[in-house]
């Protein structure tokens, strides 16, 4: 519900700046559904805003796995192919402390690996994180995810 209202507020009054004020508030919201629709709906609705990046930066290392996903999944639509950003999925790939409570739930690590393929695939360190990840991630699903991409890489 909070979610909805958070996207119909950014969507019906994009020009407005309060609006944008308000969602960088809720950005650091105590509610995890609030913050994720938060920062989905700043960087679609304000890509060009100079404090974007950072808000999503920061939300990368959240306390909930949905809010670390969709920052890293917008970092990554709305500042593609940034070397610096790198770091982030990489650390976010190796060290998420993602453990998956419901079968629907997408693991941060996995999102953060798709990134790595898609916009670093050439990057040194991308083949190694593929290796370890498809052998010593805790997640089953990150394993597989990861075996999968490395027997299409080797074929």
């Amino acid at each position: 519900m909070q979610g909805a209202a958070i996207e119909a507020l950014a969507s019906n009054f994009p020009d407005d700046p309060d609006i944008r004020s308000i969602l960088k508030d809720c950005a650091t919201d105590n509610f995890g559904n609030v913050r994720g629709a938060a920062i989905k709906a700043l960087a679609s609705n304000f890509p060009d805003d100079p404090d974007i990046g950072s808000i999503l930066k920061d939300r990368a290392t959240d306390n909930s796995g949905n809010v670390r996903g969709a920052a890293i999944q917008a970092l990554a639509k709305h500042f593609r192919n940034q070397l610096e950003l790198f770091e982030i999925y990489y650390n976010c790939a190796v060290n998420d402390s993602f453990e998956r409570k419901r079968d629907y739930e997408t693991n941060p690590r996995r999102i953060a690996l798709e990134i790595i393929i898609k916009q670093f695939p050439q990057h040194s360190q991308t083949l190694p994180l593929l290796r370890d990840r498809a052998e010593n991630d805790p997640d089953e699903e990150v394993r597989e995810f990861a075996q999968q991409k490395l027997a299409g890489l080797e074929n």
